[in-house]
């Protein structure tokens, strides 16, 4: 086994010899006189441990400290303070820089072994579990990629085959059953495509793309294909879009209608009486403008310690086995890697009076060329 990386980082050749004694040859070490050459070894080839003085001239420990932290390659290497600054916060200031311990100086040889042992223990254990958290990821999405296309394979010709009979099919009796075949199929058809779109998003092959069209004709178009559900339930489905909010934008068309689908569907689903509303507004941000979808409900609400879980994926705000409401929970959870692919935020709040808002921000850009068709 390769033995685990030190880095002696001390500006005191007497102190970097002592502490070398201290480790014995249990462990390969790496040593640096000064902050700067620390930092250019450890981007060339990351140490274990970082045993780091303090006081040090140019770049003293501290500054080194910060630098590793807030890099996102170097912030998981464990920093051991070594040092002659005793007072307590001096220990509170390194700690809150990130390290993980303080030994003082004069060096103890027994605690710098016996502390440097068990902070790279933890960094062994640690390091196994994000190798195996990885690798029952990389499983996961091959099971859903494999099972999704397995389900959909008999699902396409039940389907067919159905439909085919109901158009022939006289008997008032055997066309009833044969629909509430379809419409179970149907609903089979939707998990299995929504596994299928969670395996695609966290796939690397998932990507945006732009294109101009015109919004307000784009939005009733979807809430036409959701009218039918909203009308069952005798529902109102309403659209509201801010007079400041472009005719026309660029954005991924495709992935905008899912989503929209995806999330005004889970509300119609939660909302039993009353209206469901999308209202959509222009926001500016640091990063420039945004579009904010919101979709109003008056349906059975979210718990406030649920309103973050639920963007989860298999997750539902009722985790019971006698729910009144079907599905797997991936509506939300695809609606979360959508907004983030197409580099938004999306969230959840209280409807004052009863019910729930979802709303999503998401980057647009306007077209320069303003004769754009209208979205079927």
């Amino acid at each position: 086994m390769k033995r685990q990386t030190v880095m002696i980082v001390d500006d005191n050749p007497t102190n970097i010899e002592l502490l070398s004694e201290s480790l014995g040859d249990d462990y390969e070490l790496v040593f640096a006189t000064s902050g700067a050459d620390a930092l250019e070894l450890i981007l060339a080839d990351k140490p274990d441990l970082l045993l780091l003085d303090v006081m040090m001239p140019g770049m003293d420990g501290y500054q080194l400290c910060a630098i590793l932290k807030a890099d996102p390659v170097t912030r998981d290497i464990p920093v051991i303070f070594v040092t002659a600054m005793c007072q307590e916060e001096d220990e509170i200031r390194g700690l809150e820089l990130g390290a993980i311990d303080y030994v003082t100086k004069p060096i103890s040889p027994h605690i710098v072994r016996a502390r440097v042992k068990n902070h790279l223990e933890l960094k062994r254990y640690r390091d196994l579990l994000e190798t195996l958290s990885l690798a029952a990821d990389r499983a996961k999405k091959e099971f859903l990629r494999s099972i999704s296309h397995e389900l959909r394979t008999p699902l396409t010709p039940i389907l067919g085959m159905t439909d085919l009979v109901l158009t022939s099919e006289e008997d008032d009796d055997k066309r009833k059953y044969l629909s509430l075949v379809q419409k179970a199929a149907m609903r089979l058809l939707g998990i299995v495509e929504d596994l299928i779109e969670t395996s695609r998003l966290e796939g690397e092959g998932a990507s945006v793309d732009v294109t101009p069209f015109v919004l307000r004709p784009f939005l009733e178009a979807v809430l036409a294909e959701l009218t039918p559900a909203a009308d069952t339930k005798g529902l109102a489905l309403k659209l509201g879009v801010e007079p400041d909010v472009p005719e026309a934008i660029e954005s991924d068309q495709g992935l905008l209608r899912k989503l929209l689908t995806m999330v005004v569907g889970n509300a119609l689903k939660f909302t039993s009486k009353g209206e469901v509303a999308l209202e959509v507004e222009r926001c500016e941000r640091d990063s420039g403008p945004v579009l904010r979808f919101s979709i109003l409900d008056t349906g059975i609400g979210i718990a406030p310690e649920d309103l973050a879980r639920i963007f989860d994926d298999f997750t539902q705000s009722d985790g019971s086995v006698t729910r009144p409401y079907s599905g797997l929970g991936l509506g939300l959870g695809l609606s979360r890697r959508i907004v983030e692919l197409m580099r938004g935020r999306i969230w959840a709040e209280p409807r004052p009076g009863g019910g729930s808002i979802f709303r999503f921000e998401i980057p647009f850009g306007v077209p320069e060329n303003a004769g754009l068709r209208v979205p079927a």
